[in-house]
């Protein structure tokens, strides 16, 4: 059994029942959206259904919520204007069955001047709201189907990838964002396609896999030449952008959706603040 609402053996059922008596004093504390079987079998799925570890990890995840604020951060917070402008990637589009699409564009990204210009808490709080903005993207496609989304599909271009990228300091940030996704939206993933990747690719993928879940590791595709067509086969034309070998362009025609997804260059030195003390600061949330 599959271990989701609807498919779960009787062991699976006792689990379930015995995780929401043991965290029916927390529960109440989170968005009434999430008070239900589907977000208690994301947590013991991430756990095989050990009923203290899922506990634990619940546990911790409300402290992690409180803590960074997250059902404001949407809202109220805003990233710093130069992480707004330089720090790539977005939504775009929806799968075959309706499963959000965030882009990771890789090439254009500066790691080394953002992290001269933003600091590390800043970085990592942007991408857990980019996290609340994917999950708040699921309940819009649910409420819209009519049946329950939960999962996303993540599309990383990695052309262009360099040794700017591996800059050590870019690369534990990097490894810091992975396990805040892996500890705090387990089963949030549906597929990760990679595509266009260089012959750097799987040194820069040997630096961070310790931080994925053995579920996550299997849920990434490293697509060849013809990833155009490996996409096509999952995502609608009218949903992927015509850069990626669908129909959808902006308004203004652009045909990469940058009004979507950010693929902006080497940010300006105007922004460094020539301060790295910021950037060996750990545990930073």
């Amino acid at each position: 059994m599959s271990g989701r609402v609807g498919d779960l053996s009787p062991k699976q059922e006792e689990a379930l029942a015995k995780f929401r008596e043991n965290v029916k004093d927390i529960l109440p504390q989170f968005p009434s959206y999430s008070q239900d079987d589907y977000m208690l079998l994301r947590f013991l799925r991430a756990r095989c259904f050990n009923l203290q570890k899922s506990e634990s990890m619940l546990r911790k995840h409300l402290e992690f919520r409180k803590h960074i604020d997250s059902d404001n951060v949407l809202e109220k917070w805003q990233p710093p204007e130069v992480v707004q402008k330089y720090l790539s990637g977005g939504l775009c589009g929806y799968d075959r069955e309706g499963c959000p699409i965030w882009y990771d564009v890789i090439g254009p990204l500066d790691p080394k001047g953002l992290l001269f210009s933003a600091s590390k808490q800043d970085l990592m709080k942007t991408k857990m709201r980019d996290c609340e903005r994917m999950h708040q993207e699921c309940r819009k496609q649910s409420e819209k189907l009519g049946r329950r989304v939960e999962e996303v599909v993540m599309i990383y271009d990695v052309e262009g990838l360099g040794l700017k990228h591996l800059w050590k300091p870019a690369v534990d940030l990097y490894c810091e964002v992975l396990q805040m996704f892996e500890d705090n939206y387990p089963e949030a993933l549906k597929r990760l396609f990679v595509i266009k990747a260089p012959k750097l690719f799987p040194v820069a993928y040997n630096l961070v896999k310790h931080f994925l879940s053995e579920d996550t590791r299997r849920k990434i595709i490293v697509v060849g030449d013809n990833w155009k067509e490996v996409l096509q086969k999952y995502i609608p034309a009218e949903e992927l952008p015509k850069y990626y070998g669908g129909t959808q362009i902006d308004p203004d025609g652009d045909i990469k959706c940058k009004s979507k997804v950010l693929t902006e260059t080497t940010l300006p030195s105007l922004f460094y603040h020539w301060d790295l003390t910021h950037v060996h600061v750990h545990n930073t949330l």
